[in-house]
């Protein structure tokens, strides 16, 4: 079977269809999402071809050279347990061999099989979810947290690389581009402590990533973010070891949807202060 499963690196004449994969699996991102990919690293967007169908795909994003984030691994159901994703993967790991660290977020049913690959377990995520209610009636920024401008985004930068363990200006401008209005900066005393970036995906509003110096600023943020856009769903991802945060978001109204793990593969050189990483970007971009 293996021979008629063809590989290549995807197109934009292939968005459709991968649309309608992500689609079928109720995920979130957009075309403009996929387009980033496509954009940045077209070599290292890939599509599975099978009886003359679409029915798998893989991306990844490498920064600096010395980090990548594989992501948008999916295969059509009709079309699994024929070794395809396995495929994928060895592929794209073989491309990525430019880079000391290559990262991915698994389902727990997926950790298994990227452990055969030789991914490691780094940490857990839990994906909180806060389903449409009524938007906040008080919509004051607090003191130390503003709308995120262009000057002040030039300041994240280096805070962020130094949290997210690599530079990721570009993704960060993409995910800011498409959704200013969600943006805040935490500034005191002039010094940025944090910032919140979210996105606007098919189905529901992601929040993250999110850097802050401590929870209380993290809070001051993801409660303005509440407070202006309660009245949409909202999802964000969050390392499993934060439980005061638990606590605080479950008497926001989240509940935990699912479980995430994040794995490495050869020597984690890139792991940054995961202690000041309070939301992700998605588990297709870190």
């Amino acid at each position: 079977m293996d021979s008629e499963i063809f590989l290549r690196t995807m197109q934009q004449e292939d968005l459709p269809a991968v649309m309608d994969l992500k689609t079928a699996e109720g995920w979130n991102q957009t075309q403009t999402d996929w387009e980033l990919f496509l954009t940045h690293h077209p070599d290292l967007c890939l599509v599975a071809r099978l009886e003359e169908k679409t029915v798998g795909t893989v991306s990844a994003f490498a920064f600096e050279n010395k980090l990548a984030w594989i992501g948008m691994m999916l295969v059509h159901r009709q079309f699994r347990r024929k070794g395809i994703s396995k495929r994928l993967m060895r592929e794209v790991i073989h491309k990525l061999n430019f880079c000391q660290t290559i990262k991915l977020d698994a389902t727990p049913a997926g950790q298994a099989v990227y452990e055969k690959l030789g991914f490691k377990k780094e940490y857990s995520l839990f994906r909180w979810i806060r389903k449409t209610g009524g938007a906040l009636t008080n919509s004051d920024l607090s003191p130390s947290v503003y709308k995120l401008d262009s000057s002040g985004f030039n300041e994240i930068l280096p805070f962020d690389a130094a949290v997210f363990g690599a530079d990721r200006e570009v993704v960060l401008r993409h995910i800011w581009a498409s959704f200013p209005g969600g943006a805040y900066l935490f500034r005191e005393q002039g010094i940025v402590k944090g910032f919140l970036l979210s996105r606007k995906g098919s189905n529901y509003l992601q929040l993250g990533p999110l850097i802050a110096e401590n929870e209380a600023v993290a809070r001051a943020l993801l409660q303005q973010a509440m407070i202006q856009w309660g009245g949409r769903e909202l999802v964000l991802d969050m390392a499993a070891n934060r439980p005061a945060m638990n606590v605080w978001l479950e008497q926001e109204g989240f509940k935990t949807q699912r479980e995430l793990i994040r794995m490495y593969l050869h020597t984690n050189s890139s792991v940054g202060m995961p202690e000041k990483y309070y939301l992700i970007a998605g588990p297709e971009l870190g």
